[in-house]
């Protein structure tokens, strides 16, 4: 990758530390001559982007907003954590500067991360995406009211779900949602969806591992006056409300996200540092 000329900024405005943090790092840009649009992830926008790279200063949160953004680009992301866990971000603030010249001369390694893509369908017409995700893909409810969705895998009934919801999560999202939900943790490259119940009311409903090659599909049931209750989130950001009979299609993103990490970069580090486990 050649020097860079025009970076993509995103960052959280509603958190000081942040704010100042993307402050520094776009000043330090400028001084090297490239260009930077800043872009708040509070902000809705829908237009296509022109850039080298990206970066992401803020928490997961920040960068989950961002590969979102860009999932439809071939744009690399690089993530500086600036919030609580970090999990997506390549580096910390305190890295910035020693890593600066080797992003911006394109030396970063790159590291591939799989999508899915989900779509609802209402009466067999399209009435949600199909929108990218990171993480995962949730259906809940806001109430403390348990409800009955059926899951099918490869076009095979695989179950129904009577609980609080279903989590359908990548291997990325492993250590969010899904992993309070008892899910497994799984290595970013696996080709895999990692299917959790949230709060099942049968004992013998766990996670489960499935193909990245195939289709989930979740139908909801029960009856209509439930349907005010049960929602749609993807990467606990974008939210849809869904209705009694409504498919939930998951499947592969066609596209990945490209997260740029030093040349030393260990998941396995990443892990053992953010989980606190133990040390040699």
């Amino acid at each position: 990758m050649a020097r860079l000329k025009r970076i993509v900024l995103f960052y959280n405005s509603k958190r000081k530390s942040t704010g100042l943090t993307a402050k520094s790092v776009e000043k330090f840009l400028l001084s090297k001559k490239i260009e930077v649009e800043k872009i708040r992830v509070n902000d809705f926008l829908k237009r296509k982007i022109e850039a080298d790279a990206a970066i992401a200063v803020g928490g997961d949160g920040t960068f989950l907003y961002a590969a979102r953004f860009l999932a439809g680009n071939s744009i690399p992301i690089l993530g500086i954590n600036a919030g609580s866990l970090g999990f997506l971000s390549g580096i910390e603030q305190k890295e910035f500067k020693g890593l600066a010249e080797d992003f911006i001369n394109g030396r970063l390694k790159k590291n591939k991360r799989s999508l899915i893509g989900v779509k609802v369908l209402r009466n067999k017409k399209r009435v949600f995406g199909p929108f990218p995700a990171l993480n995962d893909c949730v259906v809940r409810t806001s109430e403390a009211r348990a409800f009955s969705i059926e899951a099918s895998y490869a076009g095979e009934f695989l179950t129904e779900y009577f609980g609080d919801g279903v989590i359908v999560s990548t291997p990325t999202g492993s250590t969010a949602y899904s992993l309070a939900a008892s899910g497994p943790i799984a290595l970013p490259g696996l080709n895999i969806f990692i299917l959790s119940p949230i709060c099942p009311h049968t004992l013998s409903h766990r996670p489960i591992v499935l193909s990245f090659d195939k289709k989930i599909v979740l139908t909801l049931m029960g009856k209509h006056r439930e349907s005010n209750i049960i929602s749609l989130c993807l990467d606990g950001q974008e939210n849809f409300k869904l209705q009694i009979s409504d498919e939930i299609i998951i499947e592969k993103y066609p596209r990945r996200i490209c997260m740029l990490v030093p040349d030393k970069f260990s998941y396995l580090e990443v892990l053992r540092k953010k989980l606190n486990w133990g040390k040699r």
